[in-house]
């Protein structure tokens, strides 16, 4: 395994700096990794990992978005051929298991200089953000360095931990780090601008913790006989809905500042829309959406496609234009035909300046709404449909908010609220679509009505929180979106299971690496099929 060094530019800077440049710029300092305070290092730290997430090269979303329906590629490039014919090998997408190491290295540095000198929150917000890596890397590749990884020197070939086992302490940070957040004493060292997330909140960090422990649950929750949660989860879901602090009541969000400038562009607009400079960022026009997202925004009338998409022309017909995913010719930019693509100034290449999603409050809803209506969570028909609900209008809310909007709760919207028109209209133009009333959507015993909740939270999750729908359908194996017409998976669904192990490590920690692993070998939860 990598043992990375990565630190974060300004760290070795002056400490009051709090500009944008010093958030945002990023360099190695391997002959010096802990001379500097967490307060130096948390913001670039937090940044990263929203690029990682999202929008940046490499991202858990980009390769979320083609893996689970969202995009295809256009006409006017020739890559994305892994993605096209589900052929993995071990280099792609490897970055993302090392840059995330990276990463989760220089919040083990802020967590145990944290501790060892008085930063207490900082500490206990690098515990939180770790436990948030970690998941992502357990999701995609199973197995994975845990609990001898993040030691520099000291051991260059860690062991693989079950991924099974690294869930269980997962949920052990999450509680650790609220008792963190709970013991620190008021008179401590308080977190500041640095905090580019939630600026020193710590009830929302707390939080945060509890929605990632509901996101943990909820991929748990399927793993016994008959798709079932075993005694355990069901006591901690239990344990859960109680928590003193409750969960998220916004979208959960990184701001360094973003601004268009080189360098310090929102990472999704930087990579998909325009550069600093104003001119076509070069993956522009590389991707394009599905037939099948348009399909189901347009035939659920659902006016979020206007937001997200522009329209197309095909045979001098001004429609959106899709394509089917693997489609061997798919449409580009041409003088007859042109492909939608990302809609300029709209719910996902809304500007430079825009902040970068970590959570969605519309999935945390969803996910909220799901473990109602299956019992694993104690509420009513009336309290489930209203989480349900308030999860489509979340995401709306987020869809139609422009870049330098304010990141508001449901309690704060009004209706001069961007997006709660829109939402109003889609309810009510679908009063018997059970694709979107509650009250209609079949129910089925154990499952409740999971399969309209998984739908809706596959709309909110579109491009942003891609990563999150195609775990959510390995889990669930819903929606039924359709794979590539050129995958040579020996599925029934034409579908990988979970990322190759990068070369990377069979070079460097081949003893450890785990045997007998392909595309199909699945994670412990994805029991469905």
């Amino acid at each position: 395994m990598k043992i990375p060094f990565k630190m974060l530019a300004a760290v070795a800077m002056a400490t009051a700096a709090t500009g944008c440049s010093s958030f945002l710029d990023v360099n190695d300092n391997p002959n010096s990794p802990t001379t500097i305070t967490p307060d130096n290092i948390l913001a670039q730290a937090l940044t990263t990992t929203a690029s990682l997430y999202t929008g940046g090269n490499p991202s858990f979303n980009h390769y979320g978005s083609f893996v689970a329906g969202y995009w295809g590629r256009s006409g006017v490039v020739n890559g994305y051929q892994e993605e096209t014919t589900i052929n993995y090998t071990n280099t792609f997408q490897q970055a993302l298991f090392n840059n995330t190491y990276d990463n989760l290295n220089d919040y083990n540095i802020i967590q145990t200089k944290g501790m060892a000198d008085g930063y207490p929150n900082h500490a206990a917000i690098a515990r939180i953000m770790k436990t948030y890596q970690f998941l992502l890397l357990v999701d995609e590749y199973g197995d994975i360095p845990y609990t001898q990884a993040l030691q520099g020197a000291a051991v260059t070939t860690p062991v693989y931990d079950k991924a099974a086992d690294i869930y269980k302490d997962l949920l052990v940070q999450l509680s650790g780090a609220i008792s963190d957040i709970n013991a620190v004493d008021p008179n401590a060292l308080t977190v500041g601008n640095e905090d580019v997330v939630f600026k020193g909140d710590m009830k929302k960090w707390k939080q945060f913790a509890n929605s990632l422990k509901l996101r943990i649950l909820l991929r748990q929750s399927q793993t016994e006989a008959g798709g079932t949660a075993s005694a355990d989860v069901k006591s901690q879901l239990a344990a859960l809905q109680s928590a003193p602090d409750g969960f998220i009541a916004q979208d959960v969000v990184v701001q360094p500042v973003y601004a268009q400038a080189a360098g310090q562009q929102n990472p999704f607009y930087n990579r998909y829309g325009l550069t600093a400079a104003g001119t076509n960022a070069t993956e522009l026009l590389y991707q394009i959406p599905t037939k099948y997202i348009i399909a189901v925004y347009e035939n659920n009338k659902d006016p979020r496609v206007a937001q997200l998409y522009k329209l197309g022309l095909r045979n001098d017909s001004i429609k959106y234009i899709g394509t089917k995913f693997g489609e061997r010719s798919p449409p580009g930019f041409s003088a007859t035909q042109i492909a939608s693509r990302f809609l300029p100034s709209g719910g996902l290449l809304k500007g430079p300046s825009a902040p970068t999603v970590l959570m969605l409050l519309s999935e945390h809803l969803l996910s909220k709404a799901e473990a109602e209506t299956r019992g694993l969570f104690t509420a009513d028909a009336v309290t489930a449909e209203k989480d349900y609900k308030d999860g489509i209008k979340a995401s709306f809310l987020y869809f139609y908010r422009p870049a330098g909007g304010a990141i508001i709760t449901l309690a704060d919207a009004t209706d001069a609220t961007p997006g709660v028109k829109e939402y109003n209209q889609y309810i009510a133009a679908n009063l018997t679509n059970p694709k979107v009333d509650y009250k209609l959507a079949p129910t089925k015993p154990g499952l409740g009505k999971q399969e309209v909740i998984i739908f809706q939270k596959y709309l909110a999750l579109n491009s942003v929180g891609s990563i999150e729908a195609w775990d959510d359908y390995r889990r669930t194996g819903l929606p039924k979106f359709d794979a590539s017409t050129q995958s040579q998976s020996p599925r029934a669904d034409k579908l990988p299971t979970r990322l190759l192990y990068p070369l990377s490590e069979s070079s460097t920690n081949q003893a450890n690496v785990p045997v007998g692993v392909d595309q199909y070998t699945k994670i412990f939860w994805d029991v469905v099929d």
